[in-house]
């Protein structure tokens, strides 16, 4: 009979840690703030797409291939969230990272005549980047896209995604 007590317990005690340790990323957030609008909507790619994509890619016999790096890259994130919606989101969604500047760090910016775009980082205790949010926004067609990652994110796929803009920096 104790036994089975202490073992409820012990699983008790495992739900509240795994629960308390969830933290939501950024795209999780910002969609529970603006949850009544319905001209927002968000897309989750769990990890179990990613690989899958991954694999897709890897099958494809193409004259233009991936770099193998980036394709080991894609196969560390956790996870992808795709939110859209109206452009004027844009401004809400900087701010709202503005507002928690501890936890996300402004990275690349960039802004054209038709669009413009920002990177934020979230790093662990240690250091490592394991969040990465990518804003972007056409005003003149009225679109805006967050794109939220998640995993192990490493300095050579931010460098990536960073040389395939024009940026101000």
């Amino acid at each position: 009979m104790k036994t089975k007590v202490i073992m409820t317990l012990v699983a008790v005690f495992m739900q509240l840690t795994a629960f308390a340790q969830h933290s939501p990323d950024f795209a999780e957030k910002f969609m529970s703030i603006y949850n009544n609008d319905s001209t927002l909507a968000c897309v989750t790619i769990s990890p179990k797409m990613m690989m899958q994509l991954v694999k897709k890619n890897d099958e494809k016999d193409c004259d233009e291939k991936r770099p193998e790096n980036i394709l080991q890259a894609i196969s560390k994130l956790k996870s992808a969230r795709i939110v859209t919606g109206k452009a004027d989101y844009y401004e809400k969604a900087e701010q709202l990272l503005i507002k928690n500047n501890k936890r996300f760090l402004p990275g690349q910016d960039y802004q054209t005549e038709e669009q413009r775009g920002a990177f934020y980082t979230r790093k662990d205790k240690k250091g490592q980047t394991v969040e990465l949010i990518m804003l972007y926004a056409e005003p003149e067609k009225n679109l805006f896209t967050i794109i939220n990652l998640t995993g192990d994110i490493d300095e050579e796929f931010l460098c990536f995604l960073y040389n395939n803009k024009t940026f101000k920096n």
